[in-house]
């Protein structure tokens, strides 16, 4: 591998580059397993040549060769300069991006998660792999809301990535448009109890960043607010938005 090319692919680390190269890194055995299974868009699979020599790795690498994704078999040293090399245990796809930008994307979408200024990475990357397990169809998020393809939340997302709809755009209010009828429920602590909470179908749920909260733009969209009961624990005040959003979820797939 040329050290141009490990240079470009080792800036996808930023948003921008992912932006202009079109594509970005998934890291991690399990991760890049997930993909190809998934039939995900991958460019390539890199794959340390002593990763390529064990059961899994080999498996791996005919896996997507089956599906007529690339497979390259290079140095350790070149994968750790591109990615995390505590988590990316000698194996880095290159995929396309996935993620829409126009609010079309979430056309007959039954049930969305919107994310409304939620800013760790990490927490992203849960929300959409919580949402993928129960069955969420599209994740909204604004611009404040960091990035679905970052590598912290294509690490947390554990697959979850290639199961849902992602779409990005610049202001929640006017893509929520797109879902003419849909209830906007909204994650408030002075809301509507959980168990009480009786969605309708179209509907969104919405969660917003633990310092500020939902936004007053989005607040104006609102059905209502939904809460989730606790407290209880001394000098807990909330709980992860990632957290709370898996409990609502939890309710919300069982309406």
């Amino acid at each position: 591998m040329t050290r141009q090319r490990v240079k470009d692919l080792a800036v996808l680390s930023r948003r921008r580059a992912r932006r202009e190269q079109g594509v970005f890194l998934v890291e991690g055995v399990r991760s890049v397993e997930s993909a190809v299974a998934a039939g995900a868009p991958l460019a390539e699979v890199l794959i340390a040549h002593e990763t390529a020599e064990t059961d899994r790795g080999a498996a791996l690498a005919e896996a997507a060769e089956s599906r007529g994704v690339a497979v390259e078999r290079v140095a350790a040293k070149d994968l750790a300069r591109i990615g995390d090399a505590r988590t990316s245990q000698g194996v880095i796809a290159v995929s396309r991006r996935i993620v829409a930008e126009t609010p079309d994307a979430l056309t007959g979408a039954r049930r969305v998660l919107a994310l409304d200024g939620v800013q760790d990475p990490g927490n992203v990357g849960a929300l959409v792999r919580t949402a993928a397990w129960f069955g969420v169809d599209a994740v909204l998020a604004d611009e404040d809301t960091a990035d679905f393809e970052s590598p912290k939340a294509v690490r947390a997302a554990m697959g979850g990535l290639w199961d849902l709809r992602l779409v990005r755009v610049p202001s929640l209010p006017e893509a929520l448009d797109a879902l003419p009828g849909a209830g906007v429920w909204g994650a408030d602590m002075d809301g509507t109890p959980v168990a009480e909470w009786r969605p309708d179908t179209p509907s969104v749920l919405a969660m917003g960043s633990e310092a500020h909260g939902l936004s007053e733009a989005l607040r104006q969209r609102l059905a209502g607010t939904v809460a989730i009961a606790g407290g209880a624990g001394a000098g807990v005040e909330s709980l992860n938005v990632a957290v709370a959003a898996g409990v609502l979820m939890h309710a919300w797939a069982g309406r």
